[in-house]
């Protein structure tokens, strides 16, 4: 075997130090890597654990939103036969009571008549409920037409029994709007007694106005009323289905009124300061579809030659 002088020995030395060196490199390297893997795996685990973890609400959710409109599936078939067949009994007490009034009128002293409108009070608050569970568990087919948003106002305050102790202000503008009359007739009715209740008896107002945005196709419709307002962790929870602060009540008249503003295409919120009443706003589309598409061909028909 060769002997390997000295120069030759530093020689091999120096070649297995720089061997060394760069396998070094290189380890540091692969450890860096091993380390940012390791780091982004762990940004894997925590996202797909949140992810996990969302879709576990998501799945919650939905689980109690189907268990909740099931069951109200359930109690709304059941109060719309219970309010059908109360409908017509309910009838026949308040024409008698109508005719019979209109007969015994010269006989009656005060408190008979007091005792006779305390029993036409009660008749319509039942009767008015009654429409509440109708307007929430049907959903009829929309009649639209043109029509006027003051003379609905209108038709709805001639519908209520207004106390002496409110003042409603009518709209001083109008908007013709593409509606059923009929339904929203029904949204202004429960928007004013909600409002006259609002007020508890004392001296109040309640002032309705309506504006239009012909350039976004909008008519907007405010009710504000002078009353006891709406506590500010309750306004998200007023449209809900069966949610009430009232002593009686359906809790549906406000639900009603949402799912017929929207079958319009429309929005309906609310605003309240507590203390000093509260204000409700639908915004409703002015035209039809058709009107827009009549509208376009008018347009195209002038550009061509």
């Amino acid at each position: 075997m060769k002997e390997l002088s000295n120069e030759e020995l530093i020689h091999l030395l120096i070649n297995k130090i720089k061997e060394l060196k760069i396998a070094k490199e290189k380890a540091d390297e692969l450890n860096i890597k091993l380390q940012d893997n390791m780091a982004k795996l762990e940004e894997t685990q925590q996202a797909l654990s949140q992810q996990r973890d969302q879709l576990k609400e998501e799945v919650r959710q939905k689980a109690d939103e189907l268990l909740k409109v099931e069951r109200l599936s359930a109690i709304g078939q059941l109060s719309a036969r219970i309010a059908h067949d109360l409908r017509n009994p309910l009838s026949v007490i308040q024409n008698t009571s109508k005719i019979l009034r209109i007969r015994l009128e010269s006989q009656l002293d005060d408190k008979s008549r007091e005792q006779w409108s305390r029993l036409d009070r009660a008749v319509y608050r039942m009767s008015h409920q009654l429409e509440d569970v109708m307007d929430y568990v049907r959903l009829p087919r929309l009649e639209k037409k043109n029509y006027s948003l003051s003379m609905a106002l209108q038709d709805a305050i001639e519908r209520i029994d207004v106390p002496t102790n409110v003042t409603i202000h009518p709209p001083l503008n109008d908007c013709v709007v593409f509606c059923d009359p009929e339904k929203m007739e029904i949204v202004f009715v429960n928007l004013l007694v909600n409002a006259i209740q609002a007020i508890e008896g004392k001296e109040g107002t309640i002032k309705i106005t309506i504006t239009e945005d012909d350039k976004e196709n909008l008519a907007t419709i405010t009710i504000s009323d002078s009353g006891v307002g709406i506590p500010n962790d309750l306004l998200e929870k007023i449209f809900e289905p069966l949610f009430t602060t009232k002593q009686v009540g359906t809790g549906l008249g406000l639900s009603s009124c949402k799912s017929i503003v929207e079958q319009h295409g429309g929005s309906i919120t609310a605003s309240s300061i507590p203390g000093n009443g509260s204000t409700f706003t639908i915004k409703i589309p002015i035209r039809s579809d058709w009107d827009d598409i009549t509208d376009f061909d008018n347009v195209v028909k002038q550009t061509l030659p």
